[in-house]
């Protein structure tokens, strides 16, 4: 008998693995069900969420919630999208707010992750010129495997790579 996150996944592939709450102990309870994903079946995301965290987001545009067991952490987010939507997704959240870099003002994802990337890199550079120490300094090295990965067209392994930037981004 299928799992639950077989059928709402539609049995398609995990392109994505991620997670969207840090430093939260609890199990999850509610697994959220993201929009459908045209034109394939099954959701576009799954997310795993403590109590807490599922009335704090409760404007995700998730479809629909089940109850869980706590099969995993808050905060875990089976992602089933295309790289493209998910760099989307990243920079909708996250990274156009952090750098100030809009996707739709640049030619494709290399050229946007190169010019969050240079952003990045100045602000490191400005807090070192001040003695300081800068949390950002720990997004470089990922957004750089992102960028070269968007270079060569494996959007796939750029997204993964700004998953783990995103873990960053939210600490600041």
């Amino acid at each position: 008998m299928p799992s639950i996150v077989q059928k709402l996944s539609g049995h398609r592939d995990l392109g994505g693995l991620r997670m969207v709450v840090v430093k939260c102990p609890a199990q999850a309870t509610v697994l959220r069900q993201g929009p459908a994903q045209d034109p394939d079946p099954g959701a576009a995301w799954l997310a795993y969420l403590c109590p807490g965290h599922a009335a704090d987001l409760v404007g995700w545009p998730g479809a629909t919630d089940h109850p869980d067991t706590g099969t995993m952490s808050c905060g875990t987010v089976l992602d089933y999208r295309s790289g493209e939507q998910q760099l989307q997704s990243h920079a909708d959240l996250w990274l156009t707010p952090l750098t100030g870099v809009d996707p739709a003002a640049h030619d494709g994802w290399a050229d946007v992750l190169d010019q969050a990337d240079r952003v990045l890199v100045a602000r490191v550079d400005e807090a070192a010129a001040a003695g300081e120490d800068s949390p950002l300094q720990n997004m470089l090295a990922f957004m750089d495997v992102a960028q070269r990965a968007a270079a060569r067209g494996d959007l796939r392994v750029a997204a993964t790579s700004l998953a783990c930037c995103e873990t960053f981004a939210q600490s600041l």
